[in-house]
């Protein structure tokens, strides 16, 4: 998949999804799932199919309470229990954390499998290997969003189609 497809799949997506985001950081969001997905060899669907289970909204200063810590930013990366990772102060930069994001997501695939336990392992990787009710309901969820992602990336594959075919076509003229 090119980046072309992805940032913009992604920019539409965090446009519509937040409105009031300055357009600067709507394309920083974007570039940082893009980059990440990249360099951590991951689907960006899948990473973006993730902001929406955790924070929607993508609303980036987004700092709660956790069970243990807090949940940071767009990808709601708890500071306590990854509090290993080296910028886990960073994190709510997008860029810092869409790569923790992706390093977490990796780590799961890896450990769990890629399959429904390893994507809900990312909120509990207790409840998940217990098939615990509140995994499966946070699969589901992500599921939802894979989908809703993924339809963005049709929409920008098939745009940017038109647009290559129509400066092709104008070129050859």
């Amino acid at each position: 998949m090119s980046i072309a497809v992805c940032l913009a799949a992604l920019s539409m997506l965090v446009a519509d999804r937040a409105p009031d985001l300055g357009v600067a950081m709507q394309h920083e969001i974007a570039k940082s799932i893009c980059y990440a997905s990249r360099a951590y060899r991951l689907n960006p669907r899948i990473l973006a199919a993730y902001t929406l289970n955790e924070n929607g909204n993508y609303d980036v200063s987004l700092l709660k309470p956790a069970a243990v810590g807090y949940d940071a930013g767009i990808f709601q990366v708890n500071t306590a229990i990854n509090r290993g990772m080296p910028l886990i102060r960073y994190a709510l930069n997008p860029a810092v954390e869409a790569s923790l994001a992706a390093q977490i997501i990796q780590r799961n695939f890896r450990e769990f499998g890629y399959n429904w336990v390893g994507v809900a392992a990312y909120w509990s990787p207790q409840e998940a290997l217990n098939h615990g009710r509140q995994a499966i309901a946070y699969f589901d969820r992500w599921h939802r969003h894979f989908l809703e992602v993924s339809h963005y990336f049709r929409v920008a594959e098939r745009e940017l189609a038109s647009i290559h075919q129509i400066t092709s076509t104008g070129n050859a003229k």
